[in-house]
């Protein structure tokens, strides 16, 4: 069950596959050399005459026997036409029930969209690559329901993602699926595992991402990206929640922040530290890109986590 058993169990696969990945790489770095020392020892020869037959004049009509593919192959007019209606009924096919797919996906009552500060916090995860080894999606197995969300927790359901742009499943797990992440540690361990995966996960292979740490969010384009989702994807967020964006974040950073400093005293201190080294360019720590990831890590699959999918409020 413990995912870290499976990455060292399985480390020395990686290293096979990185000497593999470098034989692929010298064959296509021997291949450029080859085709660079091929061109030079070849003669470029200017203006080579050169014949060839006359192509046959052969009509519009259908020749007794042709078959009626070739014939309308020879007419690149009919041909055109042709394809187009062909692609235009496929992709009528598979576009039109797709416009209505909404109808179909329920809405789960207890799940909510994102706040302005887990909105920001999602598209560091995305910009980071993080979606790239940890997939969000627990398939309806009892195997996969068991390892990343207990015993009686749930797999994933439609309508947890309706607020989701753009959605990201996946399959690829070098890391375990972050799905049901959200409460299972507190804060001040996503904070270190940021920082130095080894610290709190031994013997884990993700990178560390100090300048999360210390680079300063910029949310200049926040409240237009609400915006965005609710014009352009209906997610319910109100004119209100909209206007007051940044003092939503702010109360959400500082309680996250509060919890970091009590659950963590080595933090608080290595903080007040920084202030007191920086001075006037010290970034205050509830401002940083690392809170808005923590706010949307503690956001995942909480909604729906404490709740009974199978008696919720369904919209």
């Amino acid at each position: 069950k413990n995912w870290l058993d499976t990455v060292t169990a399985i480390i020395p696969y990686f290293k096979l596959r990185f000497l593999g990945g470098v034989l692929y790489l010298t064959g296509a770095l021997l291949m450029v050399v080859n085709v660079f020392k091929t061109v030079r020892k070849g003669v470029f020869e200017k203006n080579v005459p050169a014949e060839a037959p006359a192509l046959a004049v052969i009509g519009n009509d259908r020749k007794d026997g042709e078959p009626v593919h070739l014939w309308i192959e020879r007419m690149p007019t009919v041909l055109s036409i042709g394809a187009f209606v062909t692609l235009a009924i496929g992709g009528a096919v598979e576009i039109i029930p797709t416009l209505s797919v909404k109808s179909n996906v329920p809405n789960i009552a207890a799940v909510k969209p994102y706040s302005p500060l887990e909105l920001e916090g999602r598209d560091l995860y995305i910009r980071e690559g993080c979606n790239s080894c940890h997939s969000q999606m627990i398939r309806p197995f009892r195997d996969e329901i068991v390892r990343f969300d207990g015993k009686n927790g749930q797999y994933s359901k439609a309508g947890e993602f309706i607020y989701d742009r753009p959605f990201l499943w996946g399959s690829k797990r070098t890391g375990p699926d972050l799905q049901r992440e959200g409460n299972k540690n507190p804060d001040s361990w996503h904070f270190k595992h940021m920082y130095n995966p080894r610290v709190t996960s031994a013997g884990s292979i993700m990178p560390r991402f100090p300048w999360l740490i210390t680079n300063e969010l910029d949310r200049s384009e926040m409240v237009n990206k609400m915006k965005l989702m609710k014009n352009a994807f209906d997610v319910p967020y109100t004119k209100a929640q909209i206007d007051s964006a940044n003092a939503w974040a702010d109360n959400q950073a500082s309680v996250i922040v509060q919890k970091i400093y009590s659950e963590a005293a080595d933090i608080k201190e290595q903080v007040a530290q920084e202030k007191i080294a920086k001075g006037n360019k010290f970034i205050p720590i509830e401002k940083r890109e690392i809170i808005a990831l923590i706010a949307y890590l503690q956001r995942l699959g909480i909604d729906i986590k404490t709740t009974d999918v199978q008696t919720a409020s369904i919209k």
